[in-house]
């Protein structure tokens, strides 16, 4: 068992799935947390790691395991959430089914439940500065409820406005009791919900309304700034004396405009742009600064924490960027210092690049790829210059090359004054007619690459680069072929980098000889298409896998297969293991397996996926971990564990040991043996648990062997029933047997734990014994009779 254990195994170390998919964001007031919408669940998601901490309306726990929500013992069945809004103290979400949940932030824990009294669904919902009441804002009554969720009543509805509210702000002073809502109209209204009375409107735009921010969190504040998908931003001035609000400066920006920010204690104001812009405008001048120029983002929310004083800008494929903004009354600058992926949608391919390994590349279904530093809690930077979804990445060293649906072909190099950063060397466009969907690099040193199409094509480029200038490189067509009937699915260099292999649908590998373009041998033997090949490190072997759920293993040198291993489903990944002695293949089935090229035997399987597996990266340096990702959008790292597994099972078998040794101790001293008997249920010895049930009842101390069974947990009585059958097999055995089989079936009829004793239907099983022993007993009990009658006849 040892051997088996100790010869290879991998565990999960860390998973980094997927956290928001768009919609309600929030950040922390301290700005450690984000809360991300992800359908059914709100996750607090911990900025430093990008890890899921916790997660509230949960139907799924961190690892994809089913999870019930219960409040006083009663199970709550999940739906999807619409919208949620966060307090210090508090989250408050709104469901599908128009029930609005209560949270407790620090224990996840579901306080309260309530009908939201909405005709419709619940579209926006907030907390008011103090952190005691909600309001919600309905999709087709076109009201405005105000909560008091602590004495668990509704203190008002508000009707006299246009519905429904997209936004909704209370007045940052708990001291105003104020509340702000943006109807369909796009006009802004403002009501005192002590009186229940409507204040203000404030009308001036002529398109959806995104964002509205307070000058300060004053009492008497009477600044506020308004933007608009119209492209202008206004400024309201509120008067005293006739107590409304006008229009102080209506600023036209030219630039749809997502959100609105006070910085300086109100000196600055910031604006973020649907096109990834950020301007700065003075809030003394009114003059407008670029504080960032447009980027390839597009940007749905502005975020932003006083605290750190840091801001966000979220995309529409839920990424989030974080940048420090720096803020005077008279400048204000940004830095991007973080960037979070909420959603990596599929992930297509990956490769690790930098010294030992320290970077990982990740393809997307995105025109943007990620950059992930494994060193520093996978902080994230996203890499822009594709207009189309990239397909496959190769790097060497400290150079990268993308290639996709554009059919470009781009060449980065890794930064080493600026962290976690690519830097664009040079592009081809039109490399290919068709999708570019496979690349690779030759080995120890960069000095060409083979590119592979859609349509059958394979090419063959140089790289070179300009001694004299360290960033100078160029790559130029070396030779091309049209390497296959039908899609090539993988192309990849050998370890000398004289062979090339290529995979297509179809159903061949082949071998191709790197420097004259010419066809070396067909791999002919798969009866579908072929999805990888790989060269061995150490040996003249090829793998390949394939749609026929089969690894084969062939010969460099005659071009047969020396060897077939079957799956379950179709294989779509495979690499060598610990050079070359293992095989690691990956499935449409989310199923990673590991084999042992020597005995051909499968020696771990590994479950953490429940989609198709596109991609692996294994370390080439260490040989210690791997990543895989693939449809399910789980990236997750797996870690070499040989030596931990290795140890567990020696202390594990010398735990054993001891106790067999102290069990046989207490079994010869015939002492303490109610202990014995535990150590004999848990070591599953049934001759032994039999031997000391039966000394009791040689010694007829019936009390004696009540007490022993009672003694027991339900694990302990479901091993115990375990060897009740065992000697019910055997009629020597059986008066034993019934003796416990009564005491254990009859606390059962007592108890509601029946069903529990029925593992593996183990009554099924015990049944025929016990009607054959019973009608052995009867036959007895006759013949005995009969004797009996005899003898008082004589």
């Amino acid at each position: 068992m040892l051997a088996k254990v100790a010869e290879k195994s991998y565990a999960a170390e860390a998973r980094y799935t997927n956290f928001y998919a768009g919609n309600d964001i929030a950040w922390s007031d301290n700005g450690q947390y984000l809360y991300c919408l992800n359908g059914d669940v709100v996750n607090r998601v911990d900025v430093e790691t990008s890890q899921i901490v916790n997660s509230y309306g949960a139907a799924t726990d961190t690892e994809g395991n089913k999870k019930h929500v219960r409040i006083e013992d009663v199970e709550v069945e999940e739906d999807n959430i619409y919208c949620f809004a966060l307090s210090r103290e508090h989250l408050v979400t709104a469901h599908g089914s128009g029930l609005l949940r209560l949270w407790e932030l620090n224990t996840g824990k579901l306080i309260k439940l309530w009908k939201a009294q909405h005709k419709g669904p619940v579209v926006q919902i907030e907390f008011s500065s103090c952190g005691k009441l909600i309001c919600s804002s309905g999709g087709a009554d076109a009201t405005l409820r105000l909560w008091d969720f602590a004495t668990n009543r509704c203190l008002c509805a508000l009707k006299d406005f246009p519905g429904p509210a997209l936004l909704l702000r209370f007045h940052p002073n708990a001291l105003k009791r104020e509340i702000y809502a943006v109807g369909s109209d796009n006009t802004i209204y403002c009501w005192d919900y002590d009186t229940k009375t409507l204040l203000y409107k404030m009308r001036g735009h002529i398109s959806q309304v995104t964002g509205l921010s307070f000058k300060n969190a004053a009492a008497d504040c009477n600044q506020l700034v308004s933007v608009s998908r119209d492209k202008v931003l206004i400024v309201w001035q509120l008067e005293k004396q006739s107590s409304s609000w006008h229009q102080l400066k209506v600023i036209p920006l030219y630039e749809e405009l997502e959100g609105v920010q006070h910085l300086a204690d109100g000196a600055q104001l910031l604006a973020a742009c649907r096109n990834g812009k950020l301007l700065q405008i003075d809030a003394q001048t009114w003059k407008i600064r670029d504080l960032q120029i447009k980027t390839d983002f597009e940007i749905s929310r502005l975020l932003y924490c006083a605290v750190k004083q840091q801001l966000s800008l979220v995309t529409t494929e839920q990424n989030i960027l974080i940048y420090d903004a720096r803020a005077d009354a008279k400048s204000a600058e940004v830095e991007l210092v973080k960037q979070l992926v909420g959603n990596n949608d599929e992930i297509l391919d990956m490769c690790f690049l930098g010294d030992n390994d320290r970077y990982l590349a990740v393809a997307t279904n995105s025109k943007h790829f990620k950059l992930y530093d494994t060193e520093q809690q996978m902080n994230c930077k996203l890499i822009t210059g594709h207009t189309d979804t990239v397909m496959s990445l190769a790097a060497s060293n400290n150079l990268l090359i993308s290639v996709g649906k554009d059919c470009s072909i781009h060449l980065w190099k890794l930064s080493h004054k600026t962290a976690c950063h690519l830097q664009p060397l040079t592009q081809q466009s039109n490399c290919h007619t068709s999708t570019i969907g496979s690349v690779a690099f030759t080995h120890h040193g960069a000095t060409a690459f083979a590119s592979a199409c859609q349509d059958g094509s394979m090419k063959v480029w140089q790289l070179s680069r300009d001694k004299r200038e360290e960033n100078s490189y160029a790559f130029a067509l070396k030779y091309a072929a049209l390497a296959h009937d039908k899609e090539v699915n993988c192309v990849t260099f050998a370890l000398n980098n004289k062979i090339l292999a290529t995979a297509s649908q179809d159903k061949t590998a082949k071998l191709w000889s790197a420097d004259t373009n010419s066809l070396l041998g067909v791999l002919r033997g798969h009866t579908r298409g072929v999805w990888c090949v790989r060269f061995s490190p150490v040996d003249q072997i090829v793998l390949t896998s394939s749609s026929d759920c089969s690894l084969r293993i062939w010969s460099i040198a005659n071009f047969s297969c020396l060897k077939r291993l079957e799956q379950e489903c179709t294989i779509l990944r495979c690499e060598f293991l610990d050079h070359g002695k293992f095989i690691l293949s990956a499935a449409s089935d989310g199923l990673l397996k590991l084999w042992n090229i020597k005995t051909n035997i499968c020696v771990q399987s590994l479950d953490e996926h429940t989609d198709r597996v596109w991609s692996l990266a294994v370390s080439t340096g260490s040989n210690r971990f791997f990543y895989t990702g693939g449809a399910d959008s789980k990236l997750i790292r797996f870690g070499d564990v040989t030596e931990t597994v290795r140890n567990e099972a020696l202390d594990q078998r010398q735990e054993l040991l001891q106790q067999e040794q102290t069990l046989h101790s207490l079994l010869h001293a015939q002492q303490q043996l109610e202990k014995a008997f535990i150590l004999a249920l848990t070591l599953d010895k049934p001759k032994a648990s039999y031997d000391i049930i039966c000394n009791f009842v040689r010694k007829r101390d019936s009390s004696a062997v009540r007490q022993l069974v009672d003694q027991l947990n339900m694990d302990q009585r479901l091993a115990l029933l375990k060897h009740v059958k065992a000697w019910g097999t055997n009629s020597r055995h059986s008066q034993i047997a019934n003796l416990v089989l009564q005491h254990l079936l009859g606390d059962a009829l007592i108890n509601n734990t029946a069903k529990l004793y029925n593992s593996g239907n183990l009554v099924e099983v015990l049944t025929p014994y016990v009607q054959r022993h019973f009608k052995r007993v009867s036959e007895l009990s006759k013949d005995l009779a009969f004797m009996e009658f005899i003898v008082n006849c004589m």
